[in-house]
């Protein structure tokens, strides 16, 4: 094997190790199945961080490469590891999640790796009893470290929970979040690619966006290649998002016409299963997505020739504020006044 260098190969993190307070634990779960290839880095940007106290936990899926030889190079820095058939990424950080014992905890997948100091910056920003997750940056590249493929990625917050959600952007590799917040919200396992940006979403839904730290700090680099899920089986995230989203519609009792319109686009809908969510916040923080939604099943009604779900999904849009302006006006026109006319015009001939 050639010799490898530049961060983490070369040293540990230079992190000053007497600018924080105190020093928060830190646990890291990595999932891993057939990354053999990748894993050292992650293991390396670990547990080089020149941190003092945090965890690493690996939920191998039984891997036949030479996963196990690389975890048992470094099972000395190693808290936990386990090597067996599991249910999915999902199942394997949920099992990660049993075993934590962190103030702070993420998950890190066997092919991405740490940014230099980013535990530092993460015990320094993320204030545990006035906040809940710290959101950093993060730098997609490919192959190695040398080859940025997209710099400065952020999840980021909007103005309100509605406005994010239809964002839906999702940085889960630096996104951490405290240990009490994370295991109380659990991953749920029907989702195989979307599970992070279920949890953000349930997350926002029961807290809003007042305990979200957003920090300016590189905690991450994303690693693309040929065989990851986010690039081979990109369109299977996009169904995951769409289920997501119908949850989180279901859960605010949406209107029967609303949720139909949105079960067409979800693949293999009669297998899906829909969870009502907690809901905590105001209504009004909801409403940009609801207007969304609600406008787009309009027009689909209309092509559709529904002209009663329609109108029941225009009373949904005008409620959730969407704006009075020459389209609306046409709308409101064929679904309250025409009809009427038609009715008037029916009834004399």
């Amino acid at each position: 094997m050639p010799h490898k260098t530049g961060w983490p190969w070369d040293a540990a993190s230079d992190a000053n190790l007497g600018t924080e307070k105190d020093f928060p634990k830190i646990s890291i779960i990595t999932p891993s199945y057939n990354q053999g290839q990748y894993i050292e880095e992650t293991i390396r940007s670990i547990v080089l961080q020149n941190y003092p106290n945090y965890e690493l936990i690996i939920i191998d899926a039984g891997s036949t490469d030479n996963t196990l030889e690389v975890i048992k190079k470094y099972e000395p820095w190693i808290t936990y590891w386990v090597s067996e058939k599991d249910r999915g990424q999902s199942h394997a950080i949920r099992k990660g999640l049993a075993v934590a014992t962190g103030d702070i905890i993420n998950w890190i997948n066997s092919d991405d790796i740490c940014a230099p100091g980013a535990f530092h910056h993460i015990a320094n920003e993320l204030t545990l009893d006035t906040k809940d997750v710290v959101c950093g940056y993060c730098d997609y590249f490919l192959g190695g470290l040398d080859n940025l493929d997209l710099r400065n990625m952020r999840m980021g917050i909007s103005a309100t929970v509605g406005d994010t959600i239809l964002s839906h952007k999702i940085n889960q590799p630096s996104t951490f979040f405290k240990a009490s917040v994370i295991k109380s919200l659990d991953i749920d396992e029907q989702f195989h690619y979307a599970m992070d940006l279920d949890m953000w979403y349930r997350y926002l839904l029961i807290a809003g966006q007042d305990r979200v730290v957003l920090s300016d700090k590189l905690l991450t680099y994303f690693r693309l290649h040929d065989t990851s899920k986010s690039v081979s089986e990109s369109a299977r995230f996009e169904g995951d998002i769409r289920k997501v989203f119908y949850n989180i519609v279901y859960s605010t009792n949406g209107s029967p016409a609303l949720l139909a319109f949105m079960s067409r686009s979800i693949p293999e809908f009669a297998a899906f299963t829909p969870t009502r969510y907690p809901v905590q916040i105001p209504e009004a923080e909801l409403k940009p997505f609801m207007r969304f939604l609600a406008w787009r099943a309009v027009n689909f009604y209309n092509e559709a020739g529904d002209l009663a779900a329609a109108k029941e999904c225009l009373r949904i849009a005008r409620q959730s504020g969407q704006p009075l302006d020459a389209t609306l006006i046409r709308q409101l026109i064929k679904h309250y006044a025409m009809p009427k006319v038609l009715l008037r015009w029916l009834a004399r001939s």
